[in-house]
């Protein structure tokens, strides 16, 4: 079932920064959770919501978004399929953030009791999740970083650079991904305007770098988004898992 596989690719991902026993994978595994759907443009959760259960992405695009007294809206991260977006939610009794589903999403709800059981069982699977929030506030500061200091040009490169790492999909200079998001997400997620936006998606297609389609990327020229980005992917790679609890 496809909640087991986005558990599988969470576990994948997880391993390459922290060493797991089969025991403990299994573990995991067992809490693959119920299936829920989610239409696009909702909000899952708002910040301050109770909160019983934690998430898994399973299908789709969701996003942490902020929103201001304005009623301005800032996406701060994209989650995917694989992602755990509110590990949070296994610590704490309400949301920190809002989880809004970009286009329509499934996620595997995974009850704070049994994450609990199983967080205990397997000290080791804590440390793990503590490695994943870390990760996620070490993205947030690029993010950061690439709204406050990059041009539109390579702030919108950075962000396609980092979803085709982030999903596996560089597998040659030329490629294409999955990536629901709408001009005006991308708008909220760069700080740029939705028609600045636009403009700069024009002329990228025109240097034959990359074009984003009917929620497809087109990556033309993986070598030259890299350049025009700056995109240097070692705050994605983590090649020495570690292992402190035994």
């Amino acid at each position: 079932m496809l909640r087991f596989s986005a558990t599988r690719l969470f576990l994948d991902k997880v391993q390459r920064h922290t060493r797991l026993t089969e025991e403990e994978i299994t573990g995991f595994l067992s809490l693959a959770g119920q299936s829920h759907s989610v239409p696009a443009d909702t909000d899952m959760v708002r910040r301050g919501d109770p909160v019983s259960s934690t998430c898994l992405v399973v299908e789709g695009l969701l996003a942490r978004t902020v929103d201001t007294s304005s009623g301005h809206r800032q996406i701060a991260a994209f989650y995917v399929p694989g992602d755990m977006p509110d590990v949070h939610a296994a610590m704490m009794t309400s949301a920190t953030t809002t989880l809004h589903a970009v286009s329509p999403t499934r996620v595997a709800r995974m009850q704070r009791s049994d994450v609990d059981a199983v967080l205990r069982k397997f000290p080791v699977l804590a440390e793990a999740l503590w490695r994943e929030t870390i990760i996620d506030s070490i993205i947030a500061m690029e993010w950061t970083a690439n709204i406050g200091q990059r041009q539109a040009k390579a702030r919108l490169a950075h962000l396609f650079a980092e979803m085709a790492v982030r999903l596996g999909a560089v597998t040659s200079n030329s490629f294409e991904y999955r990536f629901p998001a709408t001009q005006e997400n991308l708008a909220e997620a760069t700080g740029m305007t939705p028609v600045h936006v636009n403009r700069t998606l024009q002329a990228l297609r025109a240097e034959g770098v990359l074009d984003l389609n009917s929620g497809m990327a087109h990556i033309r020229d993986w070598r030259r988004l890299v350049e025009v980005a700056g995109f240097d992917d070692g705050y994605l790679r983590y090649e020495d898992p570690q292992r402190l609890l035994g």
